[in-house]
């Protein structure tokens, strides 16, 4: 028998790798949801048995997502009906929010795909609201978070309005951490204002954190906005391009808020310089996504050149290397 040539055994490879990668990322999700990541996180490892009796899910599926996350080694086998965490577990967790944007937000839009492609399609894009915020909360948890607070301190403000607020998870965290700090939490989505309230009366501040549904793309002033001293707005930015929209949309916060002091924006932009097998992680999915959507991806160049053209003055900034290309900024008007 001949033996089959080396580059053909590593193109298998890859091929299988890249099929399998695909059922793990799934898996990943389903494992977040029935709470298979939490428990390796808490415990290090999980009785299956045990852990599908407790949780009321099926034995051989939850064995199989455990094999697909065996597959990339965020879990290993520990022994009969026993799984443990393994070496890629805990970059697994930290980005879960990536693959639960990739598999349960948008994963509908992937099946989609060749549809989506087509000229004379009538495309319906389908993404779950709800499924994104939750996506979203982890990736500003583990990536926004952090240099939003540091770019905070020592900062005066008294209320804040949350631009697509999502789950609510930033003014939740802002309210905690400024006992007098009064939030609005505005989103257009009523999957993701349902999340948002969810967590807002699970933390018990209904009385200082007011959800509201406007569009940021068109919002006028209201009663409640006329106190709003800090306007944050993560990881929509790039829905006000293109450019002459987003130097509208930035002259009209300043009207739909006039107290406004302070605007911090959060996004992720195009990537520049990279591509094929150098792309980083999220990058490709991010693009794809949004250019089957038709929606306009700026770069980090064209943030800054629009900033000034709005009337705004760059003040303080962060940027980020996960998600890769994204940045915060601290906006002001003097």
């Amino acid at each position: 028998m001949t033996a089959a040539p080396s580059h053909a055994i590593e193109e298998a490879r890859y091929c299988a790798d890249t099929f399998n990668g695909a059922v793990a990322a799934a898996a990943l999700s389903a494992a977040w949801d029935i709470g298979l990541l939490d428990e390796l996180a808490e415990r290090d490892t999980v009785d299956v048995p045990e852990f599908t009796a407790r949780t009321g899910t099926r034995p051989e599926p939850v064995r199989r997502i455990l094999a697909a996350l065996s597959s990339r080694r965020i879990v290993v086998d520990a022994g009969p009906n026993l799984a443990q965490r393994g070496p890629g577990f805990e970059q697994a967790f930290r980005t879960r929010g990536f693959f639960y944007w990739l598999t349960r937000g948008c994963g509908e839009l992937f099946t989609d795909l060749t549809d989506l492609v087509t000229a004379d399609a009538d495309r319906q894009m389908r993404r779950d609201s709800r499924a994104i915020s939750v996506a979203c909360r982890s990736i500003a948890r583990n990536f926004f978070d952090p240099p939003l607070r540091d770019l905070l301190d020592g900062l005066d403000f008294t209320t804040v309005a949350d631009l697509g607020c999502g789950s609510g998870d930033r003014i939740i965290m802002l309210a905690g951490q400024r006992p007098d700090l009064r939030a609005i939490g505005v989103d257009i989505a009523q999957g993701a204002l349902a999340v948002a309230r969810e967590a807002v009366q699970a933390a018990n501040l209904e009385a200082r954190i007011t959800l509201t549904r406007d569009d940021v793309l068109s919002m006028s002033p209201r009663p409640e906005y006329a106190d709003v001293d800090l306007v944050t707005c993560f990881l929509m930015g790039h829905d006000f391009w293109p450019r002459d929209n987003c130097v509208k949309t930035l002259q009209q916060l300043r009207e739909t808020f006039p107290n406004l002091r302070s605007l911090v924006l959060g996004d992720t932009c195009r990537s520049v310089g990279v591509e094929g097998p150098d792309l980083p992680m999220f990058t490709l999915g991010f693009e794809t996504v949004h250019a089957v959507m038709d929606q306009y991806l700026p770069t980090l160049d064209e943030w800054y050149s629009v900033i000034e053209d709005s009337g705004w003055r760059l003040a303080d900034e962060r940027l980020i290397d996960l998600p890769a290309f994204s940045f915060i900024f601290r906006l002001t008007q003097d």
